[in-house]
């Protein structure tokens, strides 16, 4: 319970033995979280289709529309997607580390670290 009030959010009261959700609530929670799974897992089977699989879902999808979920849809177009390609590579590559420092006059100091683009070339005399 310590931790409760370092970042206070408005109307938030932490769960303990005496405060705890409905179970209407708890039911929300649950579904909520199930239909997250089904949203991943469906994702990830359309994440290893190939490039022709995908196009010719896409292509049926014009043809056959009542056949197809909206959510089907909607993960083959982000997959296709420049926004998918930048999402994977900042989940797989990363950004560049960076650390935030304050010093005594309250100025923020921003280190980027080196990371997978680090220059391991030797160093010439020049």
């Amino acid at each position: 319970m310590e931790n409760a009030n370092k970042n206070p959010i408005p109307n938030n009261v932490p769960f303990s033995q005496e405060n705890q959700p409905t179970p209407e609530q708890k039911k929300k929670g649950w579904e909520r979280r199930r239909e997250a799974q089904k949203i991943l897992d469906e994702f990830m089977a359309k994440a290893d289709m190939s490039y022709k699989e995908i196009k010719d879902l896409l292509d049926d999808v014009k043809i056959h529309p009542e056949r197809h979920t909206l959510r089907e849809v909607k993960i083959a177009n982000y997959l296709m997607s420049s926004k998918y390609t930048v999402d994977w590579l900042d989940r797989h590559v990363s950004k560049a580390p960076q650390q935030l420092d304050v010093d005594m006059g309250g100025n923020i100091i921003i280190n980027i670290k080196e990371g997978i683009a680090k220059d391991d070339r030797p160093k010439s005399g020049v």
